[in-house]
């Protein structure tokens, strides 16, 4: 489906099959006079191409004129690039990011993101690496890219439109948003979502993400913003009170962590099994294992705050690490 949101850019929702996202919101900036803008691409897989090809088709887009976005490493925003790239195009992102979804095509990453979460108590692979059912793996981007890297000083100008990219770390190392400061745009990728919470996690080099989610939420929070175009489910209609729902949700989830702990030590995995999860399951066994994995990398992420605020204490256990109240 494709749809202008507002003048000129046109929102392409893109399905992500058997995966509780649903789908993705891909937005296409046309230019009359320039060059068009992509932001985010979906899995690298045939439905995703299938969706976005027909709905580049129906914004009268012709990819030879058209640049691309890339806000995170996440593979359901990323998959796509070197299918839909032409040779003209320049392919943007931050360069934290854009590393790592260069480091994603080989073997080392996920070798080293499935220890990283080992190493918090998530159970060894009986066969191969836990990373191999893992949806980022399974449909990420496959090629090397040539990034053309943007900081905080660039502007993308597309049409009436001057974008400028906001670091926003958090949900991902080096996610970015595109703010436009005249028209009150911000495209906000995963930082902020209506229906549904970003999902803060442990990635590598990111080792206390809420820290960083809820300091990019007050650095948003002071731009002027009249309409936000999220990446996933329904619009947000006012940024600022969704911003507010945002930190209270994670206030709560910290509250729920600091109960769940006391004087004997505990994993992350652990902790994720204690805690409360809107998921259709009616026990942890029953959960999927990628909801297993996202489920204790967000609960890394808050016993590191914990930790970091001194309200926990983190130790190591038989090469696990561990936390327990302080």
């Amino acid at each position: 489906m494709t749809q202008e949101v507002i003048k000129n850019i046109y929102r392409i929702v893109i399905p992500l099959p058997n995966n509780p996202l649903k789908s993705l919101n891909s937005y296409f900036i046309k230019s009359d006079s320039g060059r068009n803008l992509l932001i985010d691409t979906g899995f690298n897989r045939p439905e995703c191409l299938e969706a976005i090809e027909k709905g580049l088709a129906d914004a009268g887009a012709v990819m030879e004129d058209t640049d691309l976005f890339i806000t995170h490493l996440h593979s359901d925003h990323c998959g796509l690039i070197a299918h839909l790239r032409d040779k003209g195009s320049r392919v943007y992102a931050g360069k934290i990011d854009g590393d790592l979804i260069n480091y994603e095509t080989g073997e080392e990453y996920w070798e080293k993101l499935d220890e990283l979460f080992v190493s918090y108590g998530f159970p060894k692979a009986k066969f191969g690496k836990n990373t191999d059912i893992h949806p980022g793996r399974k449909y990420s981007n496959e090629e090397i890219i040539d990034f053309t890297y943007v900081t905080e000083e660039d502007v993308l100008n597309v049409g009436e439109y001057s974008f400028r990219p906001v670091l926003t770390p958090g949900h991902t190392p080096g996610h970015m948003c595109l703010y436009d400061e005249n028209k009150r745009v911000l495209i906000s990728g995963d930082h902020i979502l209506g229906d549904i919470t970003p999902n803060i996690c442990i990635e590598l080099t990111m080792e206390n993400p809420l820290e960083l989610y809820l300091k990019s939420l007050d650095k948003v929070a002071a731009l002027k913003v009249e309409t936000i175009l999220t990446a996933h489910r329904s619009p947000v209609p006012d940024m600022y009170k969704r911003i507010d729902q945002l930190k209270a949700h994670h206030d709560r989830r910290l509250k729920e962590v600091l109960e769940n702990l006391h004087e004997s030590w505990t994993s992350a995995y652990s902790m994720a099994q204690l805690m409360t999860w809107k998921i259709k399951c009616k026990s942890w066994e029953d959960f999927p294992e990628p909801q297993k994995w996202f489920a204790t990398g967000e609960a890394v992420a808050h016993l590191q705050y914990l930790a970091s605020h001194g309200l926990a204490e983190r130790g190591l256990a038989d090469g696990i690490t561990v936390y327990r109240k302080r």
